[in-house]
């Protein structure tokens, strides 16, 4: 983890990298229940270490605390999203974009992160 990270201060998606996957959705049509969504989630979210954010407009929601004051600009600078519809992003914890959809679907989320090679030797050392 980067020094920010480790001081408790995220400024960038770049501090999470090889920690958290990302998933962020954009210009969300209905917040309160994405988040609810999410929040409800949260168990299978931690186990394939999510950091979601919800950005709408200059607002940005997430499961993560230490937020620093740039990190709005970082993640509307990665997803790189234009226009006003919903979008979906996954980031890897490479830093890849893994997928890029129109609406939140967890279980295909869940699916497509359970199928990378690094989530399943995480799983593995688990023992899931």
């Amino acid at each position: 983890m980067m020094a920010t990270a480790e001081a408790g201060i995220v400024n960038s998606l770049a501090d999470l990298k090889w920690e958290k996957r990302i998933v962020v959705i954009v210009n969300p049509e209905h917040r309160d229940r994405i988040i609810d969504t999410l929040d409800r989630s949260q168990p299978a979210i931690r186990d394939r270490h999510i950091a979601w954010f919800v950005v709408a407009g200059d607002a940005m929601d997430s499961n993560m605390t230490g937020l620093g004051s740039a990190l709005l600009q970082s993640v509307r600078d990665r997803v790189g999203t234009t226009g006003d519809q919903q979008e979906v992003v996954l980031i890897g914890k490479d830093g890849g974009v893994k997928d890029r959809s129109q609406r939140l679907d967890l279980e295909r989320l869940f699916a497509m992160i359970d199928s990378m090679p690094m989530r399943r030797q995480e799983m593995r050392q688990n023992g899931d």
